[in-house]
């Protein structure tokens, strides 16, 4: 599942212990970056991105996102926002249905795909217009252990190191 072959998944943490212990698992994905920040909290993401991933409460209050079943919507940050660090578009939405599986490994690959899915989509129609797509880690191991978190990212970007 590749997802643009310029484009660069960014993990942004507080915590140093996880992100080295990711660091150390994904390092043979060279599409997997990690920014280390003082605090992890939404209102202050990293610059130099193109793109974050915010759960869709924190999405749907400040960008009013749709609220949609499994699928992940990409939205433009308005300005106000871009003035005070928010990269130029979101990715949210990803809502569960009461179908899907309840545990937390299965419910962040949902959200991974759905995310991965979306983005895909968008770079058909802006070609490398995002190259940094930023997820906080606090995100995704809610529930699930950093070994969990980088096998998964293993199984959903194998094919991208590996496609024409």
């Amino acid at each position: 599942m590749a997802i643009g072959v310029s484009m660069k998944v960014q993990l942004i943490d507080a915590n140093k212990e996880r992100l080295n212990d990711l660091k150390h698992a994904l390092s043979d994905l060279p599409q997997i970056g990690f920014i280390e920040v003082e605090k992890a909290a939404y209102i202050y993401p990293p610059r130099g991105l193109d793109m974050i991933f915010l759960t869709l409460v924190f999405a749907a209050e400040e960008w009013n996102a749709d609220i949609k079943s499994r699928t992940a919507q990409i939205l433009t940050t308005p300005p106000e926002k871009q003035e005070k660090g928010f990269p130029p578009l979101i990715v949210t939405g990803v809502n569960l249905t009461p179908e899907d599986p309840k545990d937390p490994l299965s419910q962040v690959r949902i959200v991974l795909e759905s995310v991965f899915d979306a983005v895909r989509g968008f770079d058909r129609t802006a070609p490398g217009k995002v190259k940094y797509l930023g997820f906080w880690v606090m995100d995704l191991t809610r529930g699930v252990t950093v070994t969990q978190l980088s096998e998964l990212l293993h199984r959903l970007l194998q094919n991208e190191t590996t496609d024409p």
